[in-house]
């Protein structure tokens, strides 16, 4: 019992980083029709933010954090105005193949810039650990649920007490109907990109003292946010929520149950039958056109 409640916390921290990396993905489809294949390296960014301000630059927790996450921020704004704004014009798939390019560059744009030696971030609460009934969890991975939980919290504040929030809802669900009433579109279309931007350099922090921070590390990332998109649902909050849980505690569960040699095949495997029975995932398209 004790090894499988660790094995279910483990699996609900690797779970939460893939929720937010899926969150991401599923704010900038809302809002562009866009599937942005650099979502990965957005988090792949994130850890390395983190150590260029922690490991590198030596500052404080607080202020090292703070710094990461505006670096993130200029970074999705950057990324909106050189990478979507210019291809927005053309159909999607321009897009989506803009994304992949990026996606590429920025790969390389890390391995120039931090080498293919991996780093491993450290974390606040560094050999820390509490203990959950009879297992010693550590307090790393418990911290990675609650921020996890405290950003989603955050997020449906932003999305249904804000006019801000409202707005971006509006965008995502008609954009022309958008402009016809005045609201300023490009910049709630930027918002999305910096939001994406912020929530994976959340999950780069967070997954970094799990992970060893790698310039690789985006590719499995991004695909464990599509598999979660799809069981959850496109283009559903919720679901990208429950996906990127459930797509954590199949990995975390399977790798130790059944075989680490299957873990990856277990959550794809799963991602195939929603593709063959539910499409839709488990919560559905809450977006079913665009205006």
């Amino acid at each position: 019992m004790a090894d499988f409640v660790q094995l279910l916390v483990n699996g609900l921290a690797i779970g939460s980083v893939y929720a937010l990396a899926a969150i991401g993905f599923v704010i900038v489809y809302s809002a562009t029709g866009v599937v942005n294949f650099a979502a990965g390296q957005f988090v792949m960014f994130g850890t390395f933010a983190g150590v260029a301000t922690l490991l590198n630059a030596q500052l404080p927790w607080p202020f090292a954090y703070s710094a990461a996450l505006l670096i993130m921020a200029l970074f999705g704004a950057l990324f909106f105005c050189a990478v979507y704004l210019p291809l927005r014009r053309g159909s999607v798939v321009t897009i989506i193949i803009g994304t992949v390019a990026i996606s590429i560059t920025m790969q390389n744009a890390a391995l120039l810039s931090f080498g293919s030696w991996p780093f491993r971030l450290p974390s606040p609460v560094e050999d820390s650990a509490v203990t959950l009934g009879g297992a010693i969890i550590s307090t790393h991975a418990l911290g990675v649920v609650g921020v996890t939980a405290i950003m989603v919290g955050g997020l449906w504040l932003l999305f249904n007490r804000t006019s801000v929030g409202v707005g971006m809802r509006a965008v995502a669900q008609d954009l022309q109907a958008a402009k016809l009433m005045g609201l300023k579109v490009n910049r709630l279309l930027a918002l999305s990109w910096v939001l994406a931007a912020v929530l994976a350099g959340v999950a780069g922090l967070m997954l970094g003292p799990m992970w060893f921070a790698d310039v690789n590390m985006g590719d499995p990332i991004a695909l464990k946010a599509f598999a979660a998109t799809i069981i959850g649902g496109f283009g559903s909050l919720p679901g990208a929520i429950v996906g990127g849980l459930f797509v954590g505690l199949s990995e975390v569960l399977g790798a130790s149950y059944v075989s680490s040699a299957y873990k990856d095949l277990i959550s794809f495997g799963i991602m195939i039958v929603f593709l063959l029975v539910r499409p839709q995932g488990v919560f559905g398209e809450k977006i079913q056109d665009r205006g």
